[in-house]
């Protein structure tokens, strides 16, 4: 889903800290989002979904009456559309690929800043994606994966520019190659690494060394060298 930026992007808040719960939602308000709804557990979120039509969920991973990782599965049953961005203060590596493996658009830390924030459910809302870069040292530990074919330099590039958040719209641009190429592409290489959708897919081909982070943090393609 590529949320128009011409209007303002609705959210929900599922967060069991009810200080912290409280302080994003003025924030976000603040920031030109429109929360239309805040909760503090699994069950009352899915009831604030049957009364609102929100563009992006930031959700909580642990909740108390369950994982924030199974409604967001549960949410996107429902609505495949829906932007999600998952939440915790934990950089545990089950954690993380449960959570990519979810259908979430975005994994962010609490550690990260509210600018960091910010940053992630927009790019969501664009219809990109977001890692936060904390946990680059989470998806490049070394996996059973050696056996999945490697990419294409033109893959590797196009993942290279999803990983910074670029729209499939935005990378054709920049690329000069059709949306539905870029499109095409994305799929190839979800088929190739196996992946459930194209954020596990960013997660994959980073923990592969298909891109990589350059010295000033940010992410490269360490094989465009590569034929």
């Amino acid at each position: 889903m590529t949320v128009c930026l011409d209007h303002v992007t609705k959210l929900v808040v599922i967060d069991d800290h009810e200080a912290l719960r409280g302080g994003l939602e003025v924030l976000l308000e603040q920031s030109g989002f429109e929360v239309v709804g805040v909760a503090g557990n699994l069950a009352a979120g899915l009831d604030l979904f049957e009364h609102s039509e929100p563009d992006v969920a930031l959700i909580d991973i642990r909740l108390p009456d369950g994982s924030g990782i199974d409604l967001t599965r549960e949410l996107l049953a429902k609505n495949p559309e829906l932007a999600v961005v998952l939440y915790t203060g934990d950089a545990d590596a089950d954690l993380l690929y449960e959570g990519l493996d979810s259908g979430a658009r975005g994994y962010a830390l609490k550690a990260g800043s509210m600018d960091e924030l910010l940053a992630a459910l927009r790019q969501v809302a664009a219809g990109g994606s977001y890692v936060d870069p904390r946990l680059d040292r989470i998806l490049l530990s070394p996996r059973a994966t050696s056996h999945v074919p490697q990419l294409s330099p033109r893959e590797r590039e196009i993942m290279h520019l999803m990983a910074e958040g670029m729209t499939a719209d935005a990378i054709g641009a920049k690329i000069t190659v059709s949306v539905e190429t870029v499109r095409t592409h994305v799929r190839n290489v979800i088929r190739k690494l196996q992946a459930r959708n194209r954020v596990h897919a960013i997660a994959l081909a980073l923990e592969r060394g298909e891109i990589a982070l350059d010295a000033d943090g940010g992410r490269q393609d360490r094989f465009s060298r590569d034929g």
